[in-house]
Formats: C-alpha cells, structure tokens, sequence
C-alpha cells in the first residue's frame, strides 16, 4: 500500500513539474528576439540544402541542347547563382521545365541524351556559385548581343553592379537571330504602341509614315548601341520600355520610312546586359571553360563552392 501511495505522489510530483521546467526552456529560447531572429536566417542561408536537381529545368527553359558543354556548365552556375541570390533575398526562384515540357519540346527520342548533357553540367560544376565582394552576382543573360554587351547603368540607372560592363562580343553578329526587321503601317505603328502617343493617337494614326517619323526621335544611346531614350510627341521614353511594349527583340532599334511604311531594325535578342549566350557558346567552342567564359562576361568576380 505504501508503495502504491509513493507511486501516485512521485507521479503527481512529475505532473505539476514538466509544464513548469518546459515553460523555463522555451522562456529562456526566446530570451532574446533579435538574436533568436539572426540565427533562424543564417541557418537558412548558410546550412539548408539547395536542392541541385531543379537546375537541370532552369537551365532547359535558358539554353538550347545544342549548346557546347563549357558553356552549358556556363550557365549551371548562372542558374545557381542566381537561385542562391533569388532564396537569400526572398524572391521567387527563376522559372523552370518540367520534365513532361522537356520531353515535349525536345523529343522522346532525344529526351535522355539532353537530359544527361543537363545532368553532367550540373554535376561538373556542383556548387559554384560567383560572387563579387562576397555578395551572389545579379548574373544577367541573354540570348544574342548587338556586339557588344552593355553597361548596368544603361538600365539599372538606380542601382551598381560594377560587375556587368560592355564587353566585346562581336562573334553574334553571324547568329542567324543577329538581326530582325519589322515592317508597319502608320496605323499598325500607332495602334501598337498606342499608350506612347495618348490623346493624339487617333491623328498620329491618320499621317503618312514620314510624318510619323518625323514626330518620333531617338535622343540616345550607350556605348553599346541600345536605345537608352526615344522621345514621341515630345515626351521621353526609354529604350526598353518600347522595345517591350512593341515586342521588339532588343532596343538596339532603327526606324526608317521605306515604301510607305515603317521599317523596324533591331540587332541582338535581349536587353543586352551580362553574359551574351551566342557569345558564350562561341567561345565553348574556340576552347574556353566556363570559368573563363563566366570570367570574361562578368567582370573581376570570385568562384565560390557552397
């Protein structure tokens, strides 16, 4: 009997302790907010696992198949570092394929080879990421420079990456999406970037070519060649802004009036800035590695494995 009553006294002893001492624990956890906070995001950054296999539909969705493996390794680690900058800045992730998109655009009879070519950039180059003053790069590509490729400045005039300068690229001049012309009337021209002319689009619509022309001016350019400003109708726009609001390939653009309507230039696929992909694959194949590839598009950066 005794030892039934020790029981039950021990046991309710437990039961009036274990909240109190638990309650002690997470008190003292939580001593400290601020510290607590710090720790919770270096352990995301610095200790969480990347997940190295959603590369392999990034880079399907950046880069054709047929691309030379150094610079398919290239842009492995562009898609990882800017993975690694995306996750320690809170944003979304750069878009991805899945593999039921892969097999559809490259073939089931093509699937596995392409996929392994993915599989062994990655591989070959697990963990790189670049950096520049211990930071993850903004690693900006596109798919064809106009010869050159451009200054940050030239579009992020607000914010420095001392690592995007214009570099050379003149082998894209023979990529087959070098150059695109387009050809408008007045009224395709008006009715396409109607949001330029504003109240006056119903009349601009209405005037030759030459006319409209002559109320369209391209004020400036960067060293590179891009539009960095086109007035219309007096008013200020950039390069970029049409360029998109056309659907143009670059803002590298020319406008000339040829047989009654409008005759669109553009040089180059994309805004212009980081590594040129043509150029990349161009140099894969002169014998380049990655690194050197990466080394040249962006500048005085630093290689470093996670």
């Amino acid at each position: 009997m005794k030892h039934f009553l020790y029981r039950i006294l021990c046991g309710l002893v437990l039961f009036i302790l274990i909240p109190v001492v638990f309650t002690l624990v997470m008190q003292q956890g939580q001593k400290d907010p601020v510290i607590a906070k710090k720790d919770k995001t270096a352990y995301q950054t610095k200790e969480t696992d990347f997940d190295e296999d959603i590369l392999t539909g990034i880079i399907a969705n950046e880069v054709t198949m047929e691309t030379e493996i150094e610079a398919l390794k290239a842009q492995a680690v562009i898609a990882r570092t800017n993975c690694y900058r995306a996750i320690k800045r809170g944003e979304d992730l750069p878009e991805g394929l899945t593999k039921g998109e892969m097999i559809r655009i490259f073939g089931e009879e093509n699937f596995s080879e392409y996929y392994s070519r993915l599989e062994s950039s990655i591989e070959a180059t697990k963990g790189v990421v670049m950096t520049y003053n211990g930071e993850y790069i903004k690693a900006d590509f596109h798919k064809c420079s106009a010869g050159y490729t451009r200054n940050a400045n030239s579009i992020y005039q607000n914010e420095d990456f001392p690592y995007l300068k214009s570099k050379d690229s003149r082998t894209d001049i023979i990529s087959p999406d070098f150059l695109k012309v387009v050809f408008y009337t007045p009224q395709e021209f008006v009715e396409k970037g109607r949001e330029l002319f504003g109240d006056a689009a119903d009349i601009s619509a209405g005037k030759t070519a030459a006319e409209l022309l002559s109320e369209i001016s391209v004020t400036k350019k960067d060293e590179a060649g891009y539009v960095t400003e086109c007035t219309v109708l007096g008013t200020a726009y950039s390069g970029e802004k049409i360029r998109l609001l056309y659907d143009w390939d670059s803002s590298a653009f020319a406008l000339k009036e040829v047989d009654g309507r409008i005759r669109v230039v553009t040089k180059g696929v994309g805004h212009g800035l980081g590594c040129s992909l043509y150029g990349a694959d161009a140099m894969a194949e002169q014998g380049y590695s990655y690194k050197e590839i990466l080394e040249y598009f962006y500048t005085e950066i630093e290689f470093v494995s996670q």
